[in-house]
């Protein structure tokens, strides 16, 4: 005996196209779109219906970071007319469906139910109406972001800057998202918050060469720490922006593990991208297979998350984490998460 594959990836780097017909048991067709590639949450998606032998055909599109290429797959995608199209990322998902704003109740893929994931705040983007239900017929998703309250009360706990830097690009709507919500906290807690921008090269895109610099822009006024909440780019240059921060001496904390147990980032308060995946895919089979309607289907998060705090870097720092820290966290030493026993 042996086990049948139901469940095909076609990972396209340019706008979809017809694929070959896959006929086991009827499977439901998705169409995934992503911003940077199949990462650990479009695997975690994908292994979630592998693991269970549910018959689906998933095409993915990788938009490769450019905006431009949305409204083209758009069209494809309501030619396609898939069972399911799942958008990963905040500006895959506004270029895709639109928002609330632009649609109401409806979507720019009209009767084409959709799926979001990895969007931080889907209400702050107008993406949905509120966590309990999209207030769209057809779109239903999963936040991936630990709150940013909760965040910051963690780093709080770890010391208590007088101002806290950020350093954004000016093509990532969820960064100014998280920067306008870091700036009410700040009025809460009483911390001031830096905030700095990439400027923009020909090819559109924010010039990585400019890190260092910002980085001591930031240092120069007067910033304690460093804040990474939202920012596929700078994620995507974690080396050199965690570098750069421990260059300045700026203890550098995130909303991304891999900043912390892939560079030099003090500590993290995250989720790992491959449950946020699952999480995901736990609610297409609902749409899929159990009928359900997006609409119906509340927003929903994963109920935990970990600490993560990078040892050599708060040695390096002088930084120590305290006793109430040290009880939760996963500690790094390299690029291995280890639990402080």
């Amino acid at each position: 005996m042996y086990k049948v594959m139901s469940l095909i990836i076609v990972l396209l780097t340019s706008l979809p196209t017809s694929g070959t017909a896959f006929t086991v048991g009827d499977p439901a067709r998705i169409h995934m779109v992503v911003w940077r590639g199949c990462e650990s949450a479009c695997e975690g998606f994908r292994r979630f219906f592998y693991d269970r032998d549910l018959p689906v055909k998933i095409t993915v599109t990788n938009v490769g970071k450019d905006k431009s290429k949305l409204i083209k797959i758009r069209e494809t995608l309501i030619a396609e007319k898939p069972d399911l199209v799942v958008t990963w990322g905040t500006s895959v998902s506004v270029g895709i469906i639109g928002t609330i704003k632009e649609f109401g109740s409806n979507t720019a893929l009209g009767d084409i139910p959709v799926l979001f994931m990895i969007v931080a705040d889907p209400v702050r983007s107008n993406i949905v109406e509120s966590y309990t239900s999209s207030g769209r017929d057809f779109v239903t998703g999963v936040r991936n972001r630990v709150p940013e309250k909760t965040q910051i009360g963690l780093i709080l706990q770890y010391f208590k800057p007088k101002k806290i830097g950020v350093i954004n690009s000016p093509n990532e709507d969820n960064s100014k998202i998280n920067t306008a919500r870091l700036k009410e906290i700040a009025a809460q807690e009483e911390f001031e918050v830096v905030s700095l921008e990439y400027n923009v090269g020909l090819d559109g895109k924010p010039k990585k060469e400019e890190i260092p610099e910002l980085m001591q822009q930031l240092r120069n006024e007067g910033a304690e720490a460093v804040y990474v909440g939202s920012s596929s780019f700078n994620l995507e240059n974690r080396d050199l922006f965690s570098a750069s921060a421990i260059m300045q001496r700026l203890p550098l904390f995130s909303a991304y593990a891999q900043m912390v147990q892939e560079s030099g980032a003090l500590m993290a308060v995250a989720n790992a991208y491959v449950n946020v995946g699952k999480l995901a895919a736990g609610q297409a089979k609902r749409i899929l297979f159990d009928r359900a309607n997006p609409i119906d289907l509340p927003i929903v998060s994963l109920s935990r998350f970990s600490v993560f705090i990078n040892a050599n870097t708060a040695k390096q720092l002088e930084l120590y984490p305290p006793i109430q820290l040290i009880n939760i966290a996963k500690f790094v030493f390299g690029t291995e998460a280890v639990k402080y026993k």
